[in-house]
């Protein structure tokens, strides 16, 4: 997610007397100083299940995690923290066995940028479960929903075909209510903008053989109310209890998915 170029359009419904309120605001979220959140490691661990006397013979399973800045663990210090480990966290025990978790998100990438830029990176790392989380940077940029409809089949067919018809998860769009980086109104603007493509990517992957759906929006958007600490210092991404919150509803997806895949 990249909250510095947040694009407000009157398509969304906004009276043109808003643009301009919306878009003095749409450019104090890009300009306010903040920490720098880049995480300083590469999402690459293994995580064993509990209670696992010598768990070093055992096959893991091959977790590999693309998508926009939450794939890559900004918002979180420690690779531990991060979306991917957790999502492993809770797929080891649930599996009995090791969980081996890779994970290629570049913050601001979009749904095309994670099929043209990410996809190319499965021929080398062989998987066993396909996880994709991106979109809320189509959502700031104001990606028309026809074109996220194509552009996300697109993705799955190419991510199937790279790894070889691998189950895939598709984290949804998160809800934007909670987003203390966006000031209201633009909040509530991108909030609405953020319905018509989150049901995009829904649509497709109903349709798509051999993928699931992590609904965000539903199963881990509204943990994050009355919870301050689940919200990283820049206010725009999850902290690892937020992640925790993702991790929580991706993992059952991928649960059922890898049982299918032994």
């Amino acid at each position: 997610m990249n909250a510095r170029r947040v694009v407000v359009v009157t398509a969304v419904g906004v009276p043109l007397a808003a643009v301009a309120l919306l878009g003095a605001q749409a450019y104090y979220a890009s300009t306010v100083d903040r920490p720098d959140l880049e995480p300083a490691y590469e999402v690459s661990t293994r995580v064993d299940p509990p209670g696992e006397a010598d768990p070093g013979d055992a096959v893991p399973l091959r977790l590999v995690v693309l998508g926009d800045s939450l794939a890559a663990g900004v918002g979180s210090p420690t690779v531990d923290g991060s979306l991917p480990a957790l999502i492993a966290e809770r797929v080891a025990p649930a599996l009995g066995r090791p969980v081996s978790v890779i994970g290629h998100g570049v913050s601001g990438a979009r749904t095309d940028d994670t099929r043209s830029e990410q996809v190319p990176l499965l021929a080398g790392a062989p998987a066993d479960v396909v996880v994709i989380v991106v979109g809320s940077n189509d959502v700031t940029h104001v990606t028309p929903p026809w074109v996220l409809r194509r552009q996300t089949a697109e993705l799955l067919t190419e991510v199937q075909g790279a790894a070889a018809g691998t189950p895939v998860v598709l984290a949804g769009i998160p809800l934007f209510t909670g987003t203390p980086r966006l000031p209201v109104p633009l909040r509530w603007v991108v909030g609405a903008y953020a319905r018509p493509l989150r049901d995009a990517q829904r649509e497709v992957t109903v349709r798509a053989e051999g993928v699931r759906y992590a609904d965000i929006a539903r199963d881990a958007s509204p943990r994050f109310r009355g919870v301050p600490d689940a919200m990283s210092a820049d206010g725009y991404h999850p902290s690892p209890v937020g992640y925790g919150f993702w991790a929580d509803a991706i993992a059952a997806e991928v649960i059922p998915a890898a049982r299918l895949n032994p």
